[in-house]
């Protein structure tokens, strides 16, 4: 696997991501029921009402992009303190896990840490709003209402702003995140089509067709789903049968969508190609993948297109 792509392990691991949940963006925040605070002062959203807005945000130790999001976290504390903003990360580890977690991150984990009791806070939260993966954020705004969700580096920094100066739309916020959750379940039924396709793809049932024709229907002009797609088809060393004129189809797809211009699904559409026998077009689409590429891929690049040039001399 490139370093500059992420395989879908399958659309279909997307099944189980969506939530259904009845909570709304506007309803009152629920209680922060914790068992231990091990950093900073305790937290009181009641007592905070009318006066403070809170970034309360659900983490672990064990998750490496919550660690990532850490420093960004802490930097956003600096900057909106002296604005009224309390940022408080909760785990549901135990206490023998975080302690020493923070105490190692020290000033780069500057913000109030605490850990839940039995998930009660974490159910008024992430279960509420249909959240299952972390790090998730929710903000409290000064009438005591969760005002936006998401992940602490998609978009918080904005909304929090928004917040704060009290230009915050919420109705325009409550559609886009209604907008993510039906993103959410047309993921979750590509998942479906998709691991229906694997299935009977891998074991040479000519089936398999009829679903992947669904798939490239029901995936509509999305580039980075059609790329990861081939790519997953093409290089999966646990498929025993692999469709590459399937695969070719959906890069080919991807690399149009995209005019042509993204390094990662030329390379894609290259090595389609290659597994399709035609070599010389290969080495085209590669060289035209290192062409737009930037400087920390071409190398990589640059090998996959000298196998192409080995294959097409020994032939």
């Amino acid at each position: 696997m490139k370093v500059h792509r992420f395989l879908l392990p399958v659309l279909a691991s997307a099944l189980g991501y969506l939530s259904v949940h009845a909570a709304h963006l506007g309803d009152p925040a629920g209680a922060l029921v914790l068992k231990e605070i091990v950093k900073g002062k305790p937290v009181d959203l009641a007592a905070g009402k009318g006066k403070q807005t809170f970034v309360v945000e659900f983490w672990a130790t064990w998750c490496g992009p919550c660690r990532v999001s850490i420093p960004h976290l802490t930097e956003m504390q600096g900057k909106f303190k002296d604005r009224g903003v309390t940022f408080i990360g909760i785990s549901d580890e135990t206490s023998d896990k975080v302690k020493p977690f923070v105490e190692k991150m020290g000033d780069k984990m500057d913000y109030v840490v605490a850990i839940d009791t039995d998930n009660k806070t974490s159910d008024a939260y992430m279960k509420a709003y249909g959240q299952d993966g972390i790090p998730t954020a929710f903000v409290v705004d000064k009438e005591g209402r969760i005002a936006w969700v998401g992940h602490p580096m998609g978009g918080l920094d904005v909304a929090l702003e928004a917040i704060v100066s009290g230009k915050y739309d919420l109705a325009a916020a409550q559609k886009e995140f209604d907008g993510r959750e039906e993103k959410q379940r047309h993921m979750q039924e590509l998942g479906q089509t998709f691991g229906k396709f694997m299935d009977l793809m891998d074991a040479g049932d000519a089936g398999a067709g009829e679903f992947g024709e669904k798939f490239l229907k029901d995936a509509g002009p999305d580039a980075m789903i059609l790329n990861q797609v081939a790519w997953t088809i093409l290089t999966n060393p646990k498929l025993k049968h692999r469709d590459v004129k399937f695969a070719l189809r959906a890069a080919e797809s991807a690399a149009k969508i995209s005019n042509y211009k993204d390094a990662a699904i030329l390379d894609t559409l290259a090595r389609a190609l290659a597994d399709n026998g035609r070599v010389a077009e290969a080495i085209t689409q590669e060289k035209k993948a290192i062409a737009v590429a930037q400087p920390d891929m071409k190398a990589d690049l640059e090998k996959t297109l000298k196998s192409y040039e080995e294959k097409a001399g020994a032939k």
